[in-house]
């Protein structure tokens, strides 16, 4: 039976068959990945693009870190669902400049940071939203591949 999942900040989760994975997210990137032959998906909540000298500790949270993040998912996938890299399609969500004060653009470095991890994998993008001024919401069907991502404000568009 499907059921909806909430992922917070610098968290994942999976799952199969119909589960809702959902998420909000301000600069940080929501990044969704599904396997059409297993009907699963998972939802990373990406803080960071880099762990850097934190992923040597043992309390690092990967799911944090685009670099520790998306292969942290991508193997849980495999052991739950026998998933490989080749059977994933991404998409991305998110990464908006919510702190005017900050004059690094951590959203656009989260974008750049994952695009150069599903390009090591061979993860094709499929579709992306991302940048604005705004916060996101998402929403993320496992065995359909569909995505509702709504930037706050504006009504939700399906992708």
């Amino acid at each position: 039976m499907a059921v909806e999942v909430s992922v917070g900040m610098a968290d994942f989760k999976i799952g199969k068959d119909g589960d809702v994975l959902s998420t909000v997210l301000g600069s940080c990137i929501g990044l969704c990945l599904f396997s059409a032959r297993h009907k699963a998906g998972g939802l990373l909540h990406i803080m960071m693009p880099a762990a850097g000298e934190a992923a040597t500790r043992p309390d690092c949270k990967k799911a944090k870190y685009a670099d520790t993040g998306v292969p942290e998912m991508i193997r849980a996938m495999k052991v739950a669902y026998g998933v490989q890299p080749q059977d994933l399609i991404a998409k991305m969500f998110g990464g908006a400049k919510v702190l005017k004060e900050v004059e690094r653009n951590i959203g656009q470095e989260n974008a750049v940071a994952i695009q150069a991890m599903l390009r090591e994998y061979g993860i094709p993008i499929k579709a992306h939203k991302y940048g604005g001024e705004r916060g996101y919401r998402i929403k993320a069907v496992t065995d359909t591949a569909r995505v509702q991502c709504q930037v706050f404000g504006n009504p939700p568009e399906e992708f």
